[in-house]
């Protein structure tokens, strides 16, 4: 009987263990199969390196470096915790944030993965050391983002962030994966499918101590294309060097073809903050910081262009024949307009005033005069063909058009006909009008050239190929209203009584104009546009001071002192 039970016992086991078989060989013989292909084999990506941007001279602005990580393969490691214990202790990490990254590679595979980023030559070889002890662990050779630019050129580079799974799932088909950084904003936006690579790697069969037994397989990663701009890095970082610590923006551009020197915003970033891992802190104070240092002021902030918008509104009157260079008006310091009084900024006014001098001296009466004489429609005709209200074109995203507004627009948006009094506000740059700086930098750049409208640009190459330059436009204006202009600015500068006065210079003739524009706050904001050399002009700057004061003061002399540097440095 015993017996029986035994065999029959024996003879279950037997099925069993057929049926375990069975299932192994047969059914579950391509899963084990690829666990053990997985097991023997890894694959290890090869990132390929982010495409450079430089300066007009080859120096760096943002550019890709070698960097060794301390990285793992999750499934090949024996014990994480005394393994994440001893990465903390040799490579001094705080040994949270070391298991949380090797807790944060679970689920793939044999996939290589980054736990300490950037270890640097010494880490890379203390690691090396580690390596018959712990399976799993290995030196991966990385690049890293670096940005020798730093704040000066945020505005121009923009910055990197991972892409979200909105945008894997839109740009998978282009190669983009999980892990991938794109670009957030300035030239790493604007040239990101450029910039970006294509990802290579290598299959190697490894022993059970995840040691490399051979290579079987590898891709090349084929690297980014370079962007050369038109940017002097010294000019843009002394530039930034003026206006660091204010709000507000520099734009330097050439004027005979539109080729931007240098333009620069502050408050700035850095952008290596959205890319290093030890600074992620620093990121929400930044994009909730009220100063807004993420906005790229010189492009996207758009503010009331005050007096320097009356070279527009003296030209239109000019070739409508509304003045003539001879007209006169007389500035007894206000305005009466019906019941409303609109003063002058000289409270005892200007006396009597022409053109040139009501450019030089910037007298409002003078343009509240022109401005009516003119008609607003006509205001508008001239605005439009400098390119107030629409963009630039400039090759960066986010670009704001600004605010052109038309007696239609008031009326649509405010349900309220066109005023006389708004026609007034129009004439010295204030009411609705909003203007970026570097839609102004476009303006005053038609009085440096002689009647030439240039289209704003910064890359010069991508990779090897020479970028064609836009092509500057003849507005088609009378000579003797541009010279007429142009001689209103010459004097705002170089007259000693002209309110350009702080942006002279004794080398060199410059001309400009400056614009206080009212905001709603006590502190107005300040302007200045002009260029130099006064002949042959080669640089045209905007300085924008947010709530500054009057354009005179810090605008005016920022302005002289940029065109001063540009002569030492040979742009001049």
């Amino acid at each position: 009987m015993r017996i029986k039970v035994f065999v029959r016992i024996l003879f279950l086991a037997l099925v069993f263990v057929i049926a375990g078989l069975f299932n192994i060989q047969i059914i579950g013989h391509e899963a084990f199969r690829k666990m053990s292909e997985g097991n023997r084999l890894r694959v290890i990506p090869f990132k390929a390196p982010r495409g450079g941007i430089f300066d007009n001279k080859g120096r760096p602005l943002a550019q890709d470096v070698i960097c060794f990580n301390a990285a793992i393969v999750y499934n090949q490691m024996s014990d994480r915790k005394l393994l994440a214990e001893k990465l903390s202790r040799v490579l001094e990490v705080p040994l949270e944030t070391v298991e949380e990254r090797i807790k944060n590679c679970r689920g793939k595979g044999y996939l290589t993965q980054p736990v300490v980023d950037d270890v640097g030559i010494k880490g890379a070889t203390l690691i090396e050391e580690m390596l018959s002890d712990h399976p799993g662990l290995m030196v991966d050779v990385a690049t890293k983002r670096e940005y020798p630019g730093g704040e000066a050129s945020s505005g121009v580079i923009g910055f990197l962030g991972l892409i979200n799974s909105a945008e894997l799932g839109r740009m998978k088909p282009y190669g983009y994966t999980i892990d991938d950084l794109i670009g957030r904003s300035g030239l790493e936006k604007q040239y990101d499918t450029y910039l970006r690579g294509e990802d290579g790697g290598k299959q190697v069969e490894v022993d059970h101590r995840g040691r490399e037994i051979r290579m079987l397989g590898f891709l090349e990663p084929v690297p980014g294309k370079n962007i050369t701009t038109t940017i002097d890095l010294d000019l843009e970082n002394y530039c930034y060097s003026l206006i660091k610590g204010r709000k507000g923006a520099i734009v330097a551009l050439d004027p005979r073809d539109g080729a931007v020197k240098a333009i620069v915003t502050s408050p700035a970033f850095d952008p290596a903050v959205f890319i290093d891992k030890k600074r992620k802190k620093e990121v929400t104070p930044l994009l909730k910081n009220d100063d807004r240092p993420m906005v790229m002021r010189a492009i996207s902030g758009i503010y009331p262009p005050g007096s320097v918008f009356k070279v527009v509104v003296a030209l239109a009157a000019m070739e409508r024949g509304k003045i003539k260079p001879s007209t006169e008006f007389t500035c007894n310091g206000f305005l009466d307009l019906g019941s409303i009084k609109f003063g002058c900024w000289k409270k005892d006014g200007h006396g009597v005033q022409n053109v040139i001098l009501a450019l030089e001296n910037s007298c409002d009466v003078f343009f509240y005069r022109t401005g009516l004489a003119s008609g607003v429609n006509n205001i508008i005709e001239y605005a439009e063909k400098f390119g107030i209200g629409r963009s630039t074109g400039i090759d960066l995203p986010a670009e704001n058009p600004g605010l052109l507004p038309t007696p239609e627009w008031k009326k649509k948006r405010f349900k309220q006909k066109w005023f006389d009094g708004d026609t007034v506000n129009y004439s010295i740059g204030q009411g609705y009008l909003l203007a970026s700086p570097l839609q102004m930098a476009k303006v005053i750049s038609v009085f440096a050239n002689k009647g030439y409208l240039v289209n704003p640009y910064l890359t010069a190459k991508i990779g090897d190929v020479t970028i064609e330059n836009p092509q500057r436009d003849h507005m088609n204006i009378s000579e003797y209203a541009i010279d007429t202009i142009r001689k209103g600015l010459y004097d705002c500068v170089n007259d000693p009584g002209g309110t350009g006065g702080k942006a002279y210079n004794k080398d060199f003739v410059v001309a400009g104009k400056t614009g206080t524009s009212q905001t709603s706050k006590a502190e107005n904001h300040g302007w200045f546009a002009g260029f130099a050399p006064y002949d042959d002009a080669k640089l045209a700057v905007v300085v924008f001071d947010e709530y500054g004061g009057a354009g005179g003061q810090f605008a005016a002399q920022a302005a002289g002192k940029v065109f001063m540097k540009a002569k030492e440095l040979g742009l001049l």
